[in-house]
């Protein structure tokens, strides 16, 4: 559905702009890249309203994300299965930060290792979409190591204000670990 939306509002902007076939189509992934961010924002952002989450939402898409981007790891084949896969992914890690309080510290030291472990062995991990150079590679392995060891120290300086922030440094480590495990792809 997502693509004959991106199609028809290409075919509708190409048409206006005299674009060839070939902007037309640049201007249908486009669309449709933009469509299924959005539907999948709001999707979550209706979850995290009715599960009355807000803020693990905001700490899961920063700590997911952040990491995401510069390692790369398993993408969806549909946009249905990536919204279904988002939606489960943030509320294991919100409802994490509620229900396994008692083991927070055993979360944050493992989950924050292990995350390290996976983006200093796995990332960047390429796919279809994303192929890689290999200066691109080094580029992103160094800026991945990097941003997985600051949200790492994000992760613990969460824990040693948990008085105030609860306990979102779980929902945190759990997302880091999440994306870490998303590395494994194949």
């Amino acid at each position: 559905m997502i693509n004959k939306i991106s199609v028809l509002l290409s075919e509708g902007i190409g048409s206006k702009l005299n674009s060839s076939d070939n902007e037309k189509e640049v201007y249908a992934y486009s669309i449709e890249v933009l469509l299924s961010l959005l539907l999948n924002i709001i999707i979550l952002s209706v979850a995290a309203y009715i599960l009355n989450k807000k803020l693990e939402l905001l700490i899961f898409i920063i700590f997911l994300s952040g990491l995401r981007t510069f390692a790369g790891g398993y993408h969806a084949r549909t946009h249905m299965e990536c919204i279904l896969l988002s939606l489960s992914f943030f509320v294991i890690s919100a409802m994490c930060g509620t229900y396994l309080k008692q083991y927070g510290e055993v979360i944050l030291v493992f989950g924050v290792i292990f995350s390290i472990l996976m983006v200093f062995w796995l990332a960047p991990s390429e796919t279809e979409n994303k192929p890689l150079s290999k200066n691109e590679r080094k580029k992103y392995k160094v800026i991945s190591r990097i941003i997985v060891i600051t949200l790492g120290l994000a992760a613990v300086a969460l824990y040693f204000i948990r008085d105030k922030s609860g306990y979102i440094y779980i929902t945190a480590v759990v997302a880091m670990v999440i994306e870490s495990v998303s590395l494994l792809k194949k």
